[in-house]
Formats: C-alpha cells, sequence, structure tokens
C-alpha cells in the first residue's frame, strides 16, 4: 500500500470509534429523554384529569346542596294553578339562588329543578324543555353526554340528575324532586387548549361511542384514526398507561389517565419527531462536525499524494517508459517543490537520450517497428488461444462436423495471414480473409451477424495485405464486448466521386465524443502506447500506398456504434 492509502486507512480508523461511542451515547440519551417525557406528560395528564374531576364532583355536590334548599323543597308543594304572581315571585327567588350557585364555578353550567309533584320547573337554561318525559331517561348514577338546547344554541353537554328521595343504587319510584346539573363541552376545550400550550402533542379526550373531545387549533383526521386505535392501546391496563407505538409510519409516545368522575379517557400523544429534534439537529451537527473533519482528512492526504506521492509515481512511471523504448517521455514541472530539481534532471536526461536515438538509430527503429506492428497484426494469441479452446470443447461434445467446418475457416485464416511473400492483395482475397474471420467467430457467438454489401467491381481493386481486416476486428474486440443481445456488423463498399470508399459500421458499445476526438487525433501521432497502435498502423500505410490525401474515418454509425472506413482516393503518389 502506498503512502496515501495508509494515510486514509488512519483517518477512517481514528473516526470510527468516536462514531461508535457517540452513537452509543446518543442511544441512551434518547432512552432516558423518552422516559422522563412520559413520566412528566403522565403527570401533567394526572394533574389535568383530577381538575376536571374536582370541578365535575363541586357541581354534582352543588345538586345536593340545591336540593336541600328551602325554596326547592317549597316547589314540590305548590301548584301550577296557583295565583301567578305568587307562582312568579317564588320561582324568581329560587331561580335568583341557582344562578348564584351557578356563579360560582369556573365552568358555565345550568341548574334545573323540577317538581313532578307539583308540575312545576326553574332552571337556568331557559331554552331547554324540561318535563316528566324529559326526566323520564334522567341519569343520576354517572355523567350522561348528549345534545341539549341553550341560549348558546344546541351543544354537546355532561349532564347529570339528583333524584330525591336519593337512592344511591336505584331511581326512587316515587320521586319528589328533580335537580339537574349540566355543563358544556366547551370547558373542556378551553382546559385542553391551556393544557396544548407549549406542547408538541395532541391532546384529547375519548369515551367509546362518541366523538372525541379535541382542542381548537388541533388535527381532527388524525385524532380519530388514533382514537379507533385506543381500545388496543388500553387493553393491558385500562386505567392509565404510557406506551411507544409507530402509527402511520411515524413513531409516537401515547399518555392516557381514566376520569374517575365523567368516565372519559384524556389521552395525548406526541411525535417522537417533534420531541427529539433537538436529539437530532445535535446529531446532524456532529455527523456534519465529523464530515468536515473526514473532508479536512482526506484534503491532507490528497495534498501529500499531490506533493509526494505523485510526483514518486510520475519519476517511476517516467522511468518504466524509459525502458520501453518511449524517449520522448517528460515529467510535468511542478513548481515550489522539493521534487522540481530531480524533475527537471530527468527530462534533461532523457531529452539528450532521445536526441542521441534520433540521430543515430531512427531509421533502423522506424524499419523494427514497422515490421512489428505489421507481425502484431498477424498473429494475436488470444485469439488463437480462444479458437484452441472451442476446438477443444467441440471435441469434449463431439461434434465433429463443427470442428471441420471450424478448422477449415481457421486453416484458410492462417494460411493467408502468414504468407509474406506478397505485399499486395485484391480486394476478393482481403473479403476472403475476412468472411473466414467473422464465420469464426460466429461459430463461437451465434449473436454475431454481418452483411456485405460492396459493389462488383470493388473485388479487383488492389491493396496492401492485411489493410482492411484490422478494422473488423477492432469491431469484434472493442464493439461487441459489453454489447448486449445481438451484435450486428454491416460492410459496405462503393466508388466515390473522387475514389473509392470501405466502411464497416457496427451497432456496438460505441464511444464518446471525446474520445472519439482524441482517437481521429491519435491518428495522426508516429508513436502511442495506447490501444489505438493498430488503427494508427492503417491509416499510415494508407496513406504510404495510395497518397497522403487517403487515410481512415471514424465516426459514430446509425446503428449505434462506430463507423470505421479507408478512404482511398484517386490522383495520389501510389504506383498501384
Amino acid at each position: 500500500m502506498n503512502i496515501f492509502t495508509k494515510v486514509m486507512i488512519v483517518i477512517v480508523l481514528m473516526l470510527i470509534p468516536v462514531v461508535m461511542m457517540y452513537n452509543s451515547s446518543n442511544k441512551i440519551s434518547t432512552g432516558v429523554v423518552e422516559q422522563e417525557l412520559l413520566q412528566v406528560n403522565m403527570n401533567r395528564i394526572r394533574f389535568f384529569v383530577e381538575q376536571m374531576d374536582v370541578e365535575a364532583d363541586r357541581l354534582w355536590r352543588a345538586a345536593f346542596v340545591v336540593a336541600s334548599d328551602p325554596d326547592a323543597l317549597q316547589l314540590q308543594l305548590r301548584s301550577s294553578s296557583e295565583p301567578s304572581y305568587s307562582m312568579l315571585q317564588s320561582k324568581t327567588l329560587l331561580l335568583q339562588k341557582l344562578d348564584m350557585q351557578s356563579t360560582t364555578f369556573q365552568w358555565v353550567n345550568d341548574f334545573t329543578v323540577y317538581s313532578p309533584v307539583s308540575d312545576v320547573m326553574v332552571s337556568t337554561n331557559y331554552l331547554q324543555q324540561h318535563d316528566a318525559d324529559y326526566f323520564r331517561n334522567s341519569s343520576q348514577q354517572r355523567w350522561d353526554y348528549r345534545m341539549i338546547v341553550t341560549e348558546r344554541g344546541p351543544e354537546n353537554a355532561f349532564v347529570r340528575d339528583l333524584i330525591t328521595p336519593f337512592e344511591s343504587n336505584a331511581k326512587p319510584e316515587n320521586p319528589n324532586l328533580y335537580v339537574e346539573v349540566s355543563f358544556s363541552s366547551e370547558n373542556l376545550v378551553k382546559m385542553l387548549d391551556r393544557f396544548k400550550q407549549g406542547s408538541v402533542g395532541e391532546p384529547f379526550l375519548y369515551c367509546p361511542g362518541f366523538e372525541p373531545i379535541m382542542p381548537r387549533e388541533s388535527e381532527p383526521d388524525l385524532i380519530n384514526a388514533m382514537a379507533k386505535q385506543f381500545d388496543k392501546i388500553k387493553a393491558q391496563n385500562p386505567t392509565e398507561g404510557s406506551v411507544k407505538l409507530t402509527f402511520r409510519n411515524e413513531p409516537y409516545l401515547v399518555n392516557y389517565v381514566a376520569s374517575a368522575s365523567l368516565g372519559w379517557y384524556l389521552i395525548d400523544f406526541q411525535p417522537m419527531q417533534k420531541v427529539l429534534e433537538p436529539i437530532d439537529h445535535s446529531k446532524k451537527m456532529f455527523y456534519a462536525a465529523g464530515l468536515l473533519l473526514l473532508v479536512l482528512g482526506v484534503a491532507a492526504a490528497a495534498l501529500l499524494y499531490r506533493n509526494v506521492q505523485k510526483p514518486i509515481y510520475d519519476l517511476i512511471r517516467a522511468v518504466k517508459s524509459l525502458r520501453r523504448g518511449e524517449y520522448g517521455h517528460r515529467v510535468k514541472h511542478i513548481s515550489n517543490n522539493e521534487f522540481y530539481y530531480l524533475i527537471e534532471q530527468f527530462n534533461l536526461m532523457s531529452h539528450d537520450i532521445q536526441t542521441l536515438i534520433d540521430k543515430v538509430y531512427t531509421e533502423q527503429l522506424q524499419a523494427k517497428e514497422s515490421s512489428l506492428k505489421h507481425l502484431q497484426a498477424q498473429i494475436n494469441p488470444h485469439f488463437l488461444y480462444n479458437n484452441f479452446a472451442y476446438i477443444q470443447s467441440m471435441a469434449q461434445l463431439e461434434r465433429t462436423k463443427a470442428i471441420v467446418a471450424f478448422t477449415q475457416h481457421l486453416s484458410q485464416y492462417y494460411r493467408y495471414t502468414t504468407r509474406t511473400e506478397q505485399q499486395l492483395t485484391s480486394l476478393a482475397e482481403e473479403m476472403e480473409l475476412i468472411r473466414n474471420y467473422l464465420e469464426i467467430h460466429r461459430m463461437q457467438s451465434e449473436r454475431l451477424q454481418f452483411h456485405e454489401q460492396i459493389e462488383l467491381g470493388m473485388f479487383s481493386l488492389l491493396m496492401p495485405r492485411l489493410l482492411f481486416q484490422p478494422l473488423v476486428e477492432n469491431a469484434i474486440v472493442h464493439g461487441m464486448e459489453g454489447k448486449m443481445g445481438k451484435f450486428e456488423i454491416v460492410i459496405t463498399g462503393k466508388q466515390t466521386e473522387e475514389g473509392w470508399e470501405l466502411i464497416v459500421e457496427d451497432n456496438g458499445v460505441g464511444m464518446q465524443q471525446a474520445e472519439l476526438n482524441a482517437l481521429r487525433h491519435s491518428l495522426q501521432l508516429k508513436s502511442s502506447a495506447d490501444h489505438s497502435l493498430g488503427l494508427r498502423n492503417v491509416h499510415q500505410r494508407l496513406r504510404h500506398y495510395f497518397g497522403q490525401s487517403s487515410g481512415l474515418l471514424i465516426d459514430h454509425s446509425s446503428l449505434g456504434g462506430l463507423r470505421v472506413g479507408l478512404m482511398i482516393k484517386n490522383g495520389g503518389d501510389s504506383d498501384i
């Protein structure tokens, strides 16, 4: 491993224990916050329910006070047939006492006194119809939640009736007096509004069979949906409890307490995302700081790489290039750096070597390079190995006909490529070589298909041997690799106004425009170490035999891959 890799590993190893320790600490602190939050919220809910029960119990005790009032007792002795003035005076006096009793409470309430004996009624709610039929379904044991009519309009209210003579377990058969106490659900809405202030939760009162009582600024859809799930929540503990659950893909903390007086549940559910938002913010800040430290560490390592590691690599690559004979290789100068002198001296040494070689051996090296490239174009060891592997596999499968056909194509291919006594050949012979070459590949891969569209008059065209075959080989090697499905090669040849053209098109992977421009530029270089050596050799041979106006055409193909062709111009300085 190089220095840069080691530095990066050290940075990562330093950050790993820090991140692990923070995650553990964050998990513990989150759990503590959740438990404390559940406990604190449970205490708030208990206090709220206790206040609500105290006020409801005070109202119920006030009914006993009203029932024992002398004027209320006298009401059952009076008759509705008495003179109107006397009856009105008596009812007015009792109504004043009921109003005084009503105003002593924080909640908006109403008191009603009705005597079935005398059929006389006195109430602070003069809009509600109170008669014998109304009190037939009265509730003495619990608070009843129903719709009543008040001076504020129809509204839901909690109603409870005291019936004398009082019996704790049942209604008396012949009641003397009804004392009804009622208070609007708006009182509880106001209490919920105050309870919700400064909290992220959604409190509401709920009793199975009734619509939830909720604050004014709330989410009714969410509360109604949560209320439907409450029967499952309170299954383990029907009195009070705290649970953590996931609802609609979001975690919630749910606290609930049952009211002993009203029989309703106060439920408060708080979204964990909002509750733990400060902790999440702190967590994000920590990760941001960790990421910043990681970026700074990478920057420091990159600086080390750029100023130390990269110059060393450049010198190593330069030495390897010299060993390969690329004496024109130079290392770029890096100013204000300790490697500046070393790189400068290497470039001077490389320049001196190149100058010496150019003076003495240039022509000999060019001749050897041309011969070497020609031999490389003729014999491809990987191609030969693949053919032997195919023959072996066919032999194991006992497919003798395939072996015979394959070896015939292979023998004809190598018979042509190893024949060196003739420098020129006809297009017909070159195409026969290409057909053998493509047939060899087609037998190995059935997804290869090729087509010919060459004018008949072109088959007598003379050209250097193995000039057209490298274009087809490049299409197979570079276009077919990485291409899924059918691979198609189309070979066309036609006469133009300026001469001839032979085109090889494929539907392979193709090239980006930048790569295509770089490949075109490399054709003009005399030497290079990239993969375009075969195409550059074809381009140089074309210009050598057919003149400087001829050359290699490289462009995008309408089939999706590349379009590579030989452009042979008439009127050149070719002996052919």
